[in-house]
């Protein structure tokens, strides 16, 4: 069987006014007439609807129009469904006599967002991120979400209001089915995210990339990949000096955490980055100024490491009371020996003060030997009892070792 492939895309071509696309007519091109890869737009007024205007996006004849053709086929009836005056949803389709598809929006005032903010205050700039976040939270309470950020997409009026050309909007894929990625027109060169680049399908964490790449156009005017891979050491908050010190760090902050490479380390949605802005403009603090776990460490480890902290405190504990058993059997062994030294004293009795001349007649020792053996006097054999009675005496009073010289005995140790 042949391939099937389109034509080649063709050079583009501004129409001309009057053009007849349908029930509609070209009035004028409004944004886009260079030829840009996100297309040319064009105001068109209803032919038998008097006063009845939208806007027409005709897109350069590729494969991938005709992916985002054929996705709106699929997709026309959920999106009618959305009903939000901030978002302008296609309702119509076709080709122009040249060839090139187009799709028929909602008419809405104003100019892209790069171009709108060229003249408003930071803050005025950040409101706008805000807006668009709100609309999205919409957006994701009917499971849709921003695929694509393209700035063209995004336009703003002179009052600072916001409108989502919702061309990129995509139903929020299901995981375990694959075919309901879908194809858009790709999101805007260094908007995309890095998974997204990888061929993974459209997620939340991609969307808050890409709002956080334009965080980055509308606050320095440069992309994040402008800065390599040293985006984590940028301040793109510097070139606005009349932000103190500590504003420009609680800014970048946000903006780093905004497009972390990874995934699980940006914001969970769109509503959470809402929520920091705000804090930022009130002068609050912000979820991406507060400590984070350090990155690699899984819950397994958190655990392992936790119970060996147990471990070594409660052998932290148990050092003290090995320590108050060692100091009580020494004590103990102590006053064993004492006690039997005084009890040994006691019973070997006084020494003979003088021995027996060798020269004393036979007579004299025969009467020395008959003799009786005169016992100890009274007060003798008394002290000496009342000694012993007062040195076991005084070793069993003595108190035992308080806790705090046991716990001295434990730090020399």
């Amino acid at each position: 069987m042949p391939e099937l492939a389109l034509p080649p895309p063709a050079a583009p071509t501004t129409l001309r006014e009057g053009t007849a696309l349908g029930v509609w007519r070209l009035a004028a091109a409004v944004h886009g007439v260079d030829g840009g890869p996100g297309g040319q737009w064009y105001r068109a007024q209803h032919a038998l609807a008097t006063g009845q205007s939208s806007a027409v996006l005709v897109l350069p004849r590729s494969e991938r129009a005709a992916g985002v053709m054929l996705r709106f086929a699929d997709q026309a009836h959920d999106l009618g469904q959305l009903s939000h005056a901030k978002i302008s949803v296609p309702s119509d389709s076709g080709v122009t006599p040249l060839g090139q598809p187009y799709m028929i929006l909602g008419w809405a005032e104003g100019q892209p967002i790069i171009r709108a903010c060229s003249h408003m205050p930071l803050r005025a700039r950040l409101s706008l991120v805000v807006q668009l976040c709100e609309v999205l939270r919409y957006a994701h309470q009917q499971s849709w979400l921003l695929a694509e950020v393209d700035p063209g997409m995004i336009w703003v009026t002179p009052d600072q209001r916001l409108t989502l050309m919702g061309m990129g909007l995509m139903r929020m894929p299901d995981p375990q089915d694959p075919f309901e990625r879908g194809m858009g027109l790709g999101s805007v060169p260094g908007y995309a995210s890095p998974e997204a680049l990888a061929g993974e399908p459209p997620s939340l964490g991609s969307e808050v990339y890409g709002l956080g790449a334009l965080l980055y156009m509308l606050v320095d005017g440069r992309l994040p990949s402008a800065f390599g891979g040293d985006v984590d050491e940028a301040s793109p908050s510097a070139s606005w000096s009349n932000l103190s010190g500590a504003e420009q760090f609680s800014l970048d902050a946000l903006l780093h955490k905004a497009v972390a490479p990874r995934a699980d380390r940006r914001y969970v949605s769109a509503e959470a980055l809402a929520d920091d802005l705000r804090a930022w403009l009130a002068g609050e603090n912000h979820s991406a100024l507060s400590l984070t776990p350090m990155p690699g460490m899984d819950a397994a480890a958190a655990d392992d490491e936790t119970e060996a902290a147990e471990a070594g405190a409660g052998g932290l504990h148990e050092a003290p009371r090995r320590s108050k058993r060692l100091a009580l059997v020494s004590v103990i062994a102590v006053s064993l020996l004492v006690g039997g030294w005084l009890g040994r004293q006691y019973l070997q009795g006084p020494a003979t003060a003088q021995s027996i001349p060798a020269t004393t007649s036979l007579a004299k020792t025969q009467a020395a030997l008959s003799a009786p053996r005169q016992t100890p006097t009274a007060p003798l054999e008394t002290r000496r009892r009342q000694q012993l009675a007062t040195g076991a005496g005084a070793l069993l009073a003595a108190p035992m070792a308080d806790s705090a010289e046991l716990r001295q005995v434990s730090l020399n140790e």
